[in-house]
């Protein structure tokens, strides 16, 4: 084999462990829904705030490039959908973090379970999102999803 050939061969097993290295490195977070509380009741809209708890298992901060969620109503046994919430650009801390997003809900979505909420003063709320996490060459989307009743 000649000089040059050995040389293309290094770089490429280089570049190799660089790149499997690197991903290494950088640790997913962990998103999970730690609350969901109503902040106003009107009669066009509620207001809610959805405390998502973000853990960041690496050593130093990272930025989450997108934060995105849907919010779904349980009635009969289906689930619907009531309304989205976003943010973007969250710097997240090494360890645990709380991140709160509002989300508004027209009323007008809830009528399918108005009778519900108003004889059993709660709704059973459905949160199925993504986090995904800026690692500079690509960002994973970090599925999350949880299930919480809500006083109303």
């Amino acid at each position: 084999m000649q000089p040059e050939s050995w040389v293309l061969v290094f770089f490429f097993i280089a570049a190799a462990v660089i790149v499997s290295g690197c991903s290494m490195l950088l640790k997913e977070p962990d998103v999970s829904v730690k609350a969901v509380s109503p902040v106003s009741v009107g009669l066009r809209e509620l207001v809610l705030d959805v405390t998502l708890d973000v853990y960041n298992p690496n050593a130093v901060g990272i930025t989450l490039k997108t934060l995105s969620f849907d919010v779904f109503y349980q009635k009969r046994g289906a689930w619907v959908f009531l309304s989205h919430g976003e943010q973007t650009g969250i710097t997240i801390r090494p360890g645990s973090n709380e991140v709160t997003v509002p989300v508004s809900v027209e009323n007008s979505a809830l009528l399918g379970s108005l009778f519900e909420v108003v004889t059993q003063g709660e709704i059973t709320l459905k949160i199925d999102g993504f986090a995904a996490p800026d690692f500079r060459l690509f960002a994973p989307k970090v599925p999350f999803s949880r299930t919480v009743t809500v006083s109303l």
